[in-house]
């Protein structure tokens, strides 16, 4: 878990090692304070204090100082200077070679923060053995080390030294690893459960432990006890934020919204403050689609926290998809010098101009998107506008000239332009754009995949298998390649055991994946076994009444005698695209009509 804070070097010193307490009167050398991972949405406990930490500890003796060897001491003042100049490898090299030098407790614990700091784990966990070698009964380094477990993927190490600053400090960060330990094997995480449930023998009445057990048993859906367990660890501790935020998702999770909301709103009564309650509340009305009530969520939120960039956004969007596009308008405006939303903001008012056909100024916020997901449709609808005002020579001009301007983005440039061409019609232009990209960057398996698909609408069976194989040689699990030259083996060619065979891993990979399911389909429906084929078609029109797989499950029914069904099957499949060449290649060739 990559650390968090905002300066290593420039906190106050937790607790300044003796070596260099004589020196912190002429050279003020800034220490660093206790780190711990941000919390994720399941785990909100407050990380406990220095003070917290060490006040069941005994008054240590005064300290006598002794006189360090000069070279350690110049490896631990550059190691300080090193850190002041953001050189943290320098430090950190420097404090680990001391640490294992010496032994002192004081630099092992500083080299483990300054380890855990910049996500070195292995050595965040060493220090922290040395540390813990040389104090075995400071509470602190129990809890890094439980924090290096856990990185590491040592959940039972970790729960021991979370048993012993529980029993050093009075702390419990339970729930913390249970929260971590969601990738776990079901066998290790029911090995997990059972030893919290043996630890609440111990603590009885610790709401931290008794939640920490409704999370595994949450990972384990076993979502009864979930709920129960969260309900068990507010009646111990009423006032315990982190379970009764994760009892309303959990009850979200059940499809139980309206009662996920009721909870939240009593919630927000008793901590009307806390920001992250009414996001989330704001969140699952938005995902109920309660919109008017949503945008009045996000409006309070907004008022509430007007420097939240991120619900500013959020609220934008719904102000657009509420059609009272100045309010969206003002919103976007006031993100466009935001550091992380600009790209959003310049993207959705390009949106908002082109609504209002105003294209000059929809393309001038098109082309100002240089990042993120909005990249590539921004700047395939800017090429767009220019290909509609100017013609394709000028388009392909435009994306030239993004090309210099974001020469990392070539790729995707390519891309678009590629999908310009084919629009166009003129798909050959566009595979031998594609094959210059990739003399450039062989190995670039998006490229190859749209030229595959290139090739397959012109027929060009020999090129999509080519580039379909390379990406599967080096990409065994990639399901949809599988798929795609599976489904191209059972529709062009007589080539059925080795589609099956590629179609059927597909599935395998992505069993409820309509386009897979329909491609098995067709592959059984190739080889005449209608009896097969039919229910897989079906499943799949069901998952996604797609074009393709209307005219694919048309089919059967017509050749079936089922006429009427056919018929029906066929306008469902022409309401979500009504020029669908599939279908009425479909309908000519059977002879058939609507």
């Amino acid at each position: 878990m990559r650390i968090f804070m905002a300066r290593l070097f420039s906190l106050p010193n937790r607790r300044l090692p003796h070596w260099m307490a004589t020196l912190a009167a002429p050279i003020y050398l800034a220490g660093c304070a206790s780190l711990t991972p941000a919390p994720t949405e399941q785990e909100t406990t407050p990380t406990p204090s220095a003070a917290q930490l060490k006040a069941h500890q005994v008054e240590p003796e005064p300290v006598h100082y002794r006189p360090i060897p000069a070279n350690t001491l110049y490896a631990l003042l550059v190691a300080e200077f090193a850190g002041q100049r953001q050189r943290f490898d320098v430090s950190l090299h420097n404090y680990m070679l001391q640490a294992r030098k010496t032994g002192d407790p004081e630099i092992a614990e500083r080299a483990s923060r300054i380890a855990s700091y910049v996500g070195a784990d292995e050595l965040a966990a060493e220090a922290t053995d040395i540390w813990l070698a040389a104090d075995p009964e400071d509470p602190s380094a129990h809890h890094s080390a439980a924090q290096a477990a856990i990185q590491q993927g040592r959940y039972q190490a970790a729960l021991m030294h979370l048993q012993d600053l529980q029993r050093l400090a009075g702390v419990s960060q339970f729930d913390y690893l249970a929260a971590n330990s969601g990738q776990l094997p079901p066998d290790q995480q029911r090995q997990l459960l059972q030893q919290f449930v043996t630890l609440q023998q111990q603590y009885p009445n610790n709401a931290n432990l008794t939640y920490a057990v409704a999370i595994m048993h949450q990972h384990l859906q076993q979502f009864d006890q979930a709920l129960q367990g969260m309900n068990t660890a507010l009646e111990i501790q009423p006032d315990y934020l982190s379970a009764g935020m994760q009892k309303a998702r959990l009850l979200a999770q059940l499809e139980r919204i309206e009662e996920a909301l009721v909870w939240l709103e009593e919630l927000q009564q008793r901590h009307a403050e806390n920001k992250a309650m009414s996001v989330l509340y704001a969140r699952l009305l938005l995902e109920q689609r309660r919109m008017e009530e949503a945008r009045a969520a996000f409006r309070d939120l907004h008022q509430r926290y007007p420097d939240d960039e991120a619900l500013t956004l959020s609220l934008a969007l719904l102000e657009h998809e509420l059609d009272t596009p100045e309010q969206a308008r003002i919103l976007l405006q006031s993100l466009l010098n935001s550091r992380r939303y600009a790209n959003e903001a310049h993207f959705y008012l390009g949106k908002l101009a082109h609504s209002e056909q105003n294209d000059a100024l929809a393309f001038k916020h098109y082309s100002e998107v240089s990042d993120g997901r909005e990249f590539l449709p921004a700047q395939l609808r800017a090429a767009e506008i220019r290909q509609q005002q100017q013609g394709l020579t000028a388009a392909r001009r435009y994306l030239d000239d993004r090309r210099a301007l974001w020469p990392e983005k070539t790729v995707d440039l390519v891309r678009i332009e590629a999908e310009l061409l084919s629009q166009d019609g003129d798909i050959p232009a566009a595979i031998e754009l594609l094959g210059q990209a990739l003399q450039l960057q062989p190995e670039h398996m998006d490229l190859r995949y749209t030229r595959a698909m290139l090739a397959g609408q012109i027929d060009d069976i020999d090129l999509l298998e080519r580039d379909l194989r390379f990406i599967i040689e080096r990409q065994p699990d990639h399901a949809e390649a599988l798929n795609a030259l599976g489904y191209t083996l059972a529709d062009k060619t007589e080539r059925w055991e080795e589609a099956y065979a590629l179609i059927q891993r597909a599935i395998e990979l992505s069993p409820n994946n309509a386009a897979i399911i329909d491609s098995l389909g067709w592959v059984y429906f190739r080889k005449g076994k209608l009896d097969k084929a039919r229910p897989l078609l079906e499943r799949a029109f069901e998952l996604m009444p797609d074009h393709e797989i209307a005219a694919h499950l048309g089919e059967l029914l017509w050749i079936s005698g089922e006429l009427n069904e056919a018929r029906d099957v066929w306008r469902q499949g022409l309401e979500q695209t009504p020029d669908s060449p599939l279908i009425e290649e479909t309908l000519q060739r059977l002879d058939a009509d609507l």
